[in-house]
This record gives C-alpha cells, structure tokens and sequence, in this order.
C-alpha cells in the first residue's frame, strides 16, 4: 500500500501525518463540501468513506507542520489559501476527478465523482508553492466571507421594494400593464445595481457567483444517492459552507417567485390604502419614511409566510425546506410511487418502476425573458450570444416551414417522419429499431400508449367506456413490463406471446370503440409485433455524457 505524507492547514494551525494514497485523493475529493476548518474537512470526507465511530478520519495526523514526503510523496491541503500541493507517484487529483467510496473495511469498486469550486489551485511542485499560499492567504484575509443573504432576504431588500414601489405607484395606481412593467423593472433594478453592502457588486452577480460549481456538486451527491442507496451527508448548519454558501438553482428560482410575491404584495397594499382611506391618509400625502415604517414590517410577515407555507407543487414542501436542503447540497429525493404525477400514464407507471430514488428540479421556465433574471449565463455577452441563435434557430425553423407548405410537404410529425410515426402527435420515439434493446423498445410503447390514453381520457364524458378501456390497457402494459422485469428467461418466453397477443386484442376492442383512434390503435400494433425482432450483435448505447451538470 503506498502512503504519503498529509499535511492540512486551517486559520488555527496545521497538522501532519502518514496516510494511505487513497486517504489523500479521499480528503481532496471531500473539498467538493467546502469546508473552512479541518473539523469540517473531517466531516466532509462521509461523502467518500463510511465514517467510524471508533477511529477519526484524520487519527494519524497529529499537530504541526511537516513537508518531508513520506512513500509516494507529499499532499498539502491549505483549506485558508484555497490550496492544494500533490507531489506524489501515486495519483496525480484535479480540481474534479473520481475516488472509490470506501465502505468502512475496504475500498469498493463504486467509484463517486466530484468537483471543486473554481477558486481551488492545484500546484504539483513541493518546493515552490510557499509563496503562492502565503499571497492568497493574504488576498483571501483582505476579502473575507460575508452573509449575503442577510441583504437578499433582509432589510435592504425590504426597503428597496417598499421605496421603489411608493415612487412607481404614483404613477400607475392600478394594476395595468404599465404597472405590471413597473414591477418587471423594479425587480431588474434591485438584481443589476450594485451596493456596498455587496462589496459594491450587485445582486445578480452575487447569486450566480457558485451557481455552476453548486449544481455540479448537487449532481454528484446525487449519482451517489444513486449508487451507494442512501442519502448522501448534508453540510452542518454551523459550517461557513451552509452560512455562507452560494445560491443553486432551487433557490434562484424561489428568490424570484419571493421577490415578485413582495412586490406585488406591496403595490396592492399602496392600492388598498388608496381605495379605503380618506383623501388626507391616502399614500400620495404620505412622506415615503412614514410609509416605509408601516410597510417593512409587514412584508418582513409576507416574506416568513411565504417561505413557511407547504406548497403542493413541491410536494407539499415549503420553500425554505427547499432552500434548506439545497445549502445543505442534499437533492430532493423520493420514491418512485412517491413521484408519479398520473396513475393512468404509462410513463409515470415505468418511473415507479424504477430502483432507487427520483429527483427533481426546479428551473427558470416561469422566469421573464430577461438578462437579469437568467441564471444559465453569468455574463451580457453570453445572455446576448445566446438570444441571436435561439433568433436564428427560429428563423431557419419559420423557413423550413414555409418551404414545406409551399411544397405542399405537410405529413410530418414535427420530428422531419414521414412515415407511420406521423400519426403521433405528441410522442416520438424510435422504439421500433432492431438495434435497440428491450427496456428501449418497451419505453417507446409506453410513450405511445400514454398518447392513446390521453386521447381516451378528453372524450370520457362522451364515452362511459373510455375509463375501462384506459384500465384494460394500463393491465395489459402492467402484464408485459412485469413480465419483462421480474421472470425468469425461460418463463418470460413461453409467455411473452400470450401478453402480446392480450394487448394486441385490447387495442382492437378500442379502434373499434373509438375508429377516430384506429390509426394510432394500428401504428402501437405494430410496434408490439416486431418487439421481439433480434437485437444486433454490434449494437450500443452508452448514455454517460460527462459534460452536463444536471
């Protein structure tokens, strides 16, 4: 086993020791928390080995400063310079990479990923890495940490709504678009203007700061959700990570929705105020500090109401558990069961399927199309960049169509078949293809049959059958996915061709119910008798594609 010398370095010291190489990439791996100290390093370090009670991870380092490599060399790790030194012969880690999870008794063959922030440097020369640290130690002293959320959800912000809102409302007094233009720009101005107490940055850039680094990282915990079957570790509510720690995507979104909530929340109170007061307490003879007293306050209630509620398109999660557990980098998980939006559609009853967890996600899909609210680029440039070749794709999309009408080429799904694909007007798969296997093939029949039982479920109030067709095939897909699944081979081949030809007649009974429906009925025919058809020899699929965060 090849060892190294581990030297850490926090703002209260430093410590030294021999350790196995694996131990090393293990710790470096564990960077990917943030930790501040070698307390929260230690802890960090459950995401990459199983802890033990009886025996810290760090047990072999003791106080002091030592860089004499040991073995295969020497790994420093200065948490306060962000900082990192491998001079080894037994691996060479990077700011991201993969270490093997360690069960608490050996190292598995689950290999976990990880990635770092990008102000971590790596060096690899043990000699000269003494003045680097030493300056961004200094740099990192000169700019320390701050709560930044202390002015995103605070009295600064508070105070900014209630202000900007008392100017605006005395000029659009009713909720006109005018008025919804003037909450737009209300909530642009306070993301884009910069403020002292952000270190003269501006909101925006402060939100999407780590952004990248945290979705990545939230994508990491959880593969290893995933992988290893359990809940990865949170951050500590203590740590500076969780305190201070930059904003992901869940809570982007939410802080938009708040945002917007406050807003209008106030201008309806500025509205209020007019409709019910006499013309001497209306808010126009109001001095705007005399409103901002009154106002602050009650949207501080607003705000903590808003984020304690359950909300049931998160489940019934509040926004703030939501934000919570995304400081704490642990993914919203649940059951597959736990997940299905509609029983009655196949894809929901193939996810339920499913081992292990599901995860969703929250996106800026409701967000006005708007440089400051766009949290996929950091930058005006990039926003802009991206804005002319969605232009261009429409464009180039408008052509192609127009040369299809006056072609007279119309027959198409949408997806550029012309085939019998075309009768499906809102699923597409290539599910037919030989070359693909049968949990690909036994998807893009459910795709398909969820589009026939959406057609059957809008005409239900005209036909008392379209339920229990809708049950029948639900049965008959249940039949083959369970088939598919859980039997033996020799038993799933002597009755693969009774289940198929028992949704085959199902599929009968409601093109004949509903001939509107026939052609569909037709096409899924189809596709069940050539599932079976061979899969090429030479066929592949491989869906890893390591350049995507989420």
């Amino acid at each position: 086993m090849s060892e190294v010398r581990l030297t850490i370095r926090d703002a209260e010291g430093d410590w030294s020791g021999t350790v196995s190489g694996s131990t090393a990439d293990r710790a470096i791996a564990a960077l990917s928390a943030d930790p501040f100290t070698l307390a929260e390093l230690e802890t960090a370090c459950a995401r990459f080995e199983k802890p033990n009670r009886s025996r810290s991870f760090f047990a072999n380092l003791s106080a002091g400063f030592c860089e004499e490599p040991h073995d295969a060399g020497l790994v420093v790790i200065d948490l306060v310079a962000r900082l990192v030194v491998v001079d080894s012969t037994y691996s060479s880690p990077g700011p991201t990479g993969e270490v093997c999870y360690h069960d608490g008794q050996c190292a598995t063959d689950k290999s976990l990923r990880y990635h770092l922030a990008e102000d971590w440097l790596f060096l690899g020369d043990r000699f000269l890495w003494h003045a680097t640290a030493d300056r961004r130690r200094r740099e990192r002293a000169a700019n320390p940490v701050f709560d930044a959320r202390r002015v995103f959800y605070g009295s600064p912000l508070l105070e900014f709504i209630a202000r900007e809102v008392f100017a605006a409302h005395t000029r659009h007094r009713t909720i006109t678009a005018e008025a919804q233009d003037s909450i737009k720009e209300i909530h642009a101005a306070w993301l884009l203007t910069r403020r002292d107490d952000l270190e003269n940055a501006c909101p925006r850039d402060v939100a999407l700061a780590r952004h990248q680094y945290i979705s990545w990282d939230l994508q990491d915990q959880a593969d290893r959700w995933s992988l290893l079957g359990e809940c990865p570790p949170g951050l500590d509510e203590s740590s500076v990570a969780y305190r201070h720690g930059g904003f992901g995507t869940h809570e982007l979104v939410l802080y938009y929705d708040l945002v917007r909530e406050l807003l209008w929340s106030c201008w309806e109170q500025l509205a209020h105020l007019n409709e019910t007061q006499p013309a001497a307490g209306r808010p126009e003879t109001f001095l705007v500090g005399d409103f901002l007293t009154s106002e602050i306050p009650r949207l501080e209630s607003i705000r903590d109401n808003w984020l304690e509620t359950p909300d049931p398109e998160f489940h019934g999660r509040t926004p703030r558990s939501i934000i919570d557990r995304e400081r704490a980098r642990v993914p919203e998980g649940m059951s597959g069961h736990h997940a299905i939006v509609d029983p009655d559609c196949p894809c929901c009853q193939m996810l339920a399927d499913m081992p292990g967890p599901v995860f969703w996600h929250l996106d800026g899909c409701n967000m006005d199309d708007n440089f400051a609210f766009d949290i996929d680029h950091r930058t005006r440039e990039e926003w802009e960049d991206e804005q002319r070749k969605w232009e261009e794709h429409h464009r180039r999309g408008d052509a192609e169509h127009a040369e299809r009408q006056r072609l007279g080429v119309t027959n198409d799904s949408g997806f550029g078949v012309e085939d019998e694909q075309s009768v499906w007007s809102s699923s597409f798969s290539g599910e037919d293809a030989a070359d693909l296997p049968l949990g690909m093939r036994l998807f893009g029949i459910g795709c398909r049959l969820a589009e026939l039982i959406a057609d059957l479920r809008g005409d239900q109030s005209s036909s008392p059958q379209g339920q229990q067709l809708i049950d029948r095939l639900n049965r008959d897909f249940g039949n083959l996915r369970e088939l598919l699944q859980n039997s033996e081979p020799s038993l799933a081949a002597s009755l693969i061709d009774p289940v198929i030809d028992r949704f085959t007649e199902s599929l009968a009974t409601v093109a004949s119910t509903r001939p509107d429906l026939a052609v569909k009925c037709e096409s899924l025919t189809n596709s069940l008798a050539r599932f079976l058809e061979p899969r090429s020899s030479d066929s592949t699929w491989d869906s890893d594609d390591s350049d995507l965060p989420l």
